[in-house]
């Protein structure tokens, strides 16, 4: 089955974050198959703040009571089965229980309010709702994850990426730093309740306040289903058949028994198990986890051979950088940017494009696409990037000869032109300035080849010998990204 991908947990100005409702919508039909606006709308056991502070909650749930019946009307406009899927959603915070966002399974939901979970609990399961963890990783009673009071059968799922961190387990990347409750704690962590027997799949989304559903290196979600449309966008998320990326779309296909993610297997002693991974980086590893520890491994080639040519490549076209901030030169730089093939195939266009900076009317946006060529408008901006990182990206899978011809066309900010063959781009980098010095660049990054970017294992084992067992697949690329799936449990 196709995987598509989406973002169902994303905030703008209704409620207390950036951006209109409108403008979130059409950010997420841009780029993404599937999308919720999940407004915040209360937090019962909300403390006292110093100076105040708490008066900007109550602004912003006072901003999502108001503009309700709006994204009601945007979620039932822009809905469009086989191209675009919308669901309606809202946010409830707690000091107690931990944070969690319900998701309908269609346009019949309410904004409702609760003084308990079990309230809330009651309210989702009379709607035939998904109320999912997010953010778990926090210490208890600092907004973390009472595991304990998680219901699975009303969360199969928790997101355990975000724009927060990740909370797959206590270590690794994606540490929690940008938020103000402390970092990750062991309890609060998705790997901690895998092993306490809970049966929870994976999600990633944003959690992101500049209302840009699916901003890169944030948090997207991927369900794997038989076609793009509400019912069964929610049948794959109710069923654990979806996974977690942080921002690059790596295609992950894995199965025990041949049965896919988010399965649950009678007790076997013997257990196939495959996995297949398509990054768009370079793949430093991929992990078979078995009840938390790794028990095989792959990773891509750092210098795959160019001889025989392979025939297709992925390709990152990465443009910003410009000014330091702290030069008092700060600025938004307008892009347009064309990508041009000769004697090559243009297979597939991927945006990977941040939040920042903050923009109500500027847009990324594709312009036009074809068999050999794309051309899109873009923003960047230094001030107020996210982690630090000043570009926006676009990746291409181009098919074709070692000899075919790939052109670099920027129009805007200034006119730069780079033209090199697909061999020639295989073997090393290009950059070019738009400018004097401090001046934005773009680059053709090296190409990535299928040797770097896919991997596979296919292992037989025969368990523990603990009783359960639970396995996931992680993954890591050489820039960064990750990707971890929902488990299959036999026993």
């Amino acid at each position: 089955m196709p995987i598509y991908w989406g973002d169902i947990h994303n905030h703008n100005a209704c409620g207390y974050a950036k951006g209109s409702t409108q403008r979130a919508f059409e950010i997420a039909r841009e780029h993404l198959d599937f999308f919720a606006h999940t407004g915040h709308s209360q937090w019962p056991d909300m403390p006292i703040m110093p100076q105040n502070a708490h008066m900007h909650w109550v602004r912003g749930f006072k901003s999502m009571r108001e503009g309700w019946p709006e994204v009601k009307r945007l979620a039932r406009s822009f809905h469009s089965p086989g191209e675009f899927v919308t669901l309606l959603g809202w946010e409830s915070h707690s000091s107690t229980w931990g944070d969690y966002h319900i998701v309908f399974p269609d346009e019949t939901g309410e904004l409702r309010y609760f003084a308990t979970l079990d309230g809330l609990k009651a309210y989702a399961r009379d709607a035939g709702a998904l109320l999912v963890p997010h953010h778990p990783g926090y210490p208890r009673l600092w907004r973390g994850q009472l595991w304990e009071h998680v219901d699975p059968e009303l969360s199969p799922i928790a997101e355990i990426i975000s724009e927060h961190g990740g909370a797959e387990r206590d270590r690794g990347l994606h540490d929690y730093i940008r938020h103000s409750m402390g970092g990750r704690a062991t309890s609060s962590t998705w790997q901690w309740a895998l092993d306490q027997g809970m049966r929870l799949g994976a999600v990633g989304s944003t959690d992101d306040h500049l209302g840009y559903p699916g901003a890169w290196g944030e948090g997207i979600a991927a369900v794997i289903a038989p076609e793009l449309t509400r019912e069964a966008v929610f049948d794959a998320l109710r069923s654990r058949r979806c996974y977690a990326v942080s921002g690059d779309r790596i295609e992950i296909e894995f199965t025990v028994n041949g049965q896919p993610m988010g399965s649950e297997l009678p007790a076997n002693s013997a257990r196939e198990i495959e996995v297949s991974v398509r990054g768009w980086d370079e793949l430093t590893l991929v992990e078979l986890i078995r009840n938390g520890e790794p028990i095989a491994r792959a990773f891509g080639r750092q210098k795959p051979a160019l001889d025989p040519w392979p025939g297709v490549a992925r390709c990152h076209v990465r443009y910003g950088w410009g000014p330091w901030a702290t030069l008092a030169m700060p600025r938004t730089c307008d892009w347009e940017i064309a990508l041009y093939l000769e004697g090559a195939t243009l297979r597939e266009v991927v945006p990977a494009w941040q939040a920042a900076p903050y923009e109500e009317h500027r847009r990324d946006r594709i312009l036009e696409r074809g068999d050999t060529g794309c051309r899109w408008q873009s923003f960047t901006a230094r001030q107020g990037a996210f982690a630090e990182d000043p570009s926006k990206r676009m990746y291409f899978e181009i098919e074709g000869p070692e000899a075919a011809r790939v052109r670099l066309d920027v129009t805007r900010p200034a006119r730069v032109v780079i033209e090199r063959t697909l061999g020639e781009l295989a073997a090393h980098s290009e950059t070019e300035f738009t400018g004097e010095f401090t001046t934005e660049n773009v680059q053709i990054e090296r190409l990535v080849l299928p040797e770097s970017y896919k991997a596979s294992l296919q292992i037989e084992d025969e368990g523990s010998g603990e009783g359960i067992d639970y396995y996931y697949v992680r993954v890591t690329q050489a820039n960064g990204q990750m990707a971890w799936t929902s488990p299959v449990w036999v026993g």
